[in-house]
């Protein structure tokens, strides 16, 4: 009889620990899941690993527009310093 009421209240709290337990990864599911604000780490760092790929890839092409503009740059000074 004691042996069957232990086992009936180990029961009904196994059940209760169960239901709170699931109640508790419903709400962790639920924050994690529902969590949309802001930029994470991994996002930044998946952009800034996209943009160094761009500039190796077009590195070429990167430095040599550079260069014309620059020498655009400096052709229309010498210009506008020769007209003075």
């Amino acid at each position: 009889m004691l042996k069957c009421k232990i086992e009936n209240s180990l029961l009904k709290l196994s059940i209760k620990c169960r239901t709170a337990i699931g109640r508790i990864a419903s709400r962790f599911r639920n924050n994690v899941a529902g969590n949309t604000g802001g930029m994470g780490t991994i996002e930044v760092i998946m952009i800034i690993a996209v943009l160094v790929a761009l500039a190796l890839i077009f590195r070429n092409f990167i430095g040599e527009l550079a260069t014309k503009i620059f020498n655009k740059i400096q052709d229309k000074t010498d210009t506008a310093i020769n007209s003075l």
